[in-house]
């Protein structure tokens, strides 16, 4: 089986009119994407469920003026994605990545391992990245733009400055010179990406109690883990999952009674 993809890819993107035009679409995509999920996730999720289970808000709703604010950024950022899109769409076209289109039997294995290989190396980028950037040079010069939301909303997860949104972007460009990866995989990442990064900062935790008891779910980053990050700094720098900040004792020693106080209705004692 194989995605016809010759529609895409038979343009030149280097063309200056073309690289606009498929630039202006990312860019459109990005942002769109971006501000909708945000939207629909804060409508739903942080006022529907957080009326309906106060206990599981971290904090109450932010003002208009830092969410505007995060747009803004995250307006720069959606440029910065969008050219790295460009480029990478441009390497495939030269034959310079490993994507690939057709499906054979052994993707039925390679498809969930590529994918999850993925996420293993990307937490691994990240969770490094993340404690280089919380160096008190670096933090003043940029990162602190992510950190001036100290209470965060579905809207903090693409607030970047540019510097970080590129330190970012280029992550899968460079991932997949190496990794073969089918078109599916690259999708379901940036599904990934974008679903993850706004329950994690929306202010409300959506996992349920029984999430720490559990051999794989205990592992994923959620809103409480990554809220702790926030109001601490020093802490909790994981992206997908925990088991980097548990590893290297990052992990703020709070978390599990503060995660279990925002997941059940009775507070524990």
């Amino acid at each position: 089986m194989d995605f016809n993809l010759d529609w895409l890819l038979d343009t030149d993107y280097t063309e200056p009119g073309n690289f606009i035009i498929i630039f202006s679409i990312l860019l459109a995509g990005i942002f769109g994407r971006y501000l909708l999920l945000a939207w629909v996730y804060h409508e739903l999720v942080y006022k529907k469920l957080g009326d309906a289970l106060p206990y599981r808000r971290l904090h109450q709703q932010v003002k208009v003026p830092q969410v505007k604010t995060e747009i803004w950024y995250s307006f720069l950022g959606a440029i910065i994605f969008a050219v790295s899109g460009t480029v990478m769409l441009i390497f495939w076209q030269r034959g310079y990545t490993k994507l690939y289109t057709a499906l054979t039997t052994w993707d039925i294995l390679w498809l969930p391992i590529s994918f999850f290989l993925a996420m293993f190396v990307h937490e691994t980028y990240y969770y490094w990245l993340h404690r280089w950037m919380h160096r008190p040079k670096v933090l003043r010069h940029f990162h602190n733009i992510h950190h001036n939301s100290l209470y965060t909303s579905s809207f903090t997860s693409f607030s970047f400055h540019p510097i970080e949104a590129f330190l970012q972007a280029i992550f899968l460009p460079v991932l997949v010179l190496f990794l073969p990866m089918h078109f599916i995989v690259l999708l379901a990442l940036l599904v990934t990406m974008s679903i993850t990064a706004v329950i994690n900062h929306a202010g409300v935790e959506v996992y349920s109690s029984s999430t720490l008891r559990s051999p794989l779910a205990r592992w994923m980053v959620g809103a409480t883990h990554h809220d702790l990050h926030h109001l601490r700094y020093r802490c909790n720098y994981g992206l997908y999952f925990t088991f980097w900040d548990v590893w290297m004792k990052t992990e703020d020693a709070g978390f599990e009674k503060r995660f279990i106080a925002h997941t059940t209705k009775e507070k524990p004692e």
